[in-house]
């Protein structure tokens, strides 16, 4: 699947609470609600992992990417934020969008030089890192997947480093193995 992004892509859609998971098949719950590193479980499933940066820099953030971070944390110094937006692949074909709002001032120090490295392998190699509890989300006819005719879900969590909070979202495209029935 070819997928055309221009940086900021963006993921403005409504969010839910994690329990909404509950009506959906058990295989897509095992991956909206993994706790887990995402990149090590998508590693473990390919040995053609590739991470395709779209982009990354300053870029407006969304209404409820605001809401999220300031439920969450104190203002973050001066307020401004990194935003970066990845594809996460299997060979050439992309299984996750990922869309992180990152405080410049870890950017700085915390995630400097991070390039085509994922975030993820910094997050969860380092236990100053928490996990708050996930939100989820439906898109139906994204714009990522083009006219598929599925459903694509998403799950978001922001992660607290001392007074700092970074929003993690991620997006499941078609080709995922989230809609297999066994994985």
């Amino acid at each position: 699947m070819e997928l055309d992004l221009t940086f900021p892509a963006g993921l403005d859609v409504a969010w839910e609470a994690s329990s909404a998971a509950q009506a959906l098949p058990v295989c897509a719950r095992s991956w909206l609600l993994d706790t887990g590193s995402l990149t090590d479980r998508i590693e473990s499933l390919t040995d053609k992992f590739s991470l395709a940066l779209v982009g990354e820099g300053n870029a407006p953030l969304h209404d409820a990417e605001l809401s999220c971070l300031s439920a969450v944390a104190a203002p973050d110094g001066d307020g401004k934020y990194i935003v970066r937006e990845v594809l996460l692949m299997n060979g050439g074909t992309p299984w996750v969008f990922a869309r992180s709002v990152i405080p410049v001032v870890l950017m700085e120090t915390e995630f400097n030089q991070l390039g085509s490295q994922p975030l993820g392998k910094r997050l969860f190699n380092d236990d100053r890192f928490v996990r708050g509890a996930f939100e989820l989300c439906k898109v139906d006819n994204s714009s990522f997947a083009g006219d598929t005719g599925i459903t694509l879900l998403g799950r978001r969590s922001c992660f607290h480093y001392r007074l700092h909070a970074l929003l993690v979202a991620e997006l499941f495209l078609p080709a995922s193995p989230v809609y297999q029935t066994e994985r």
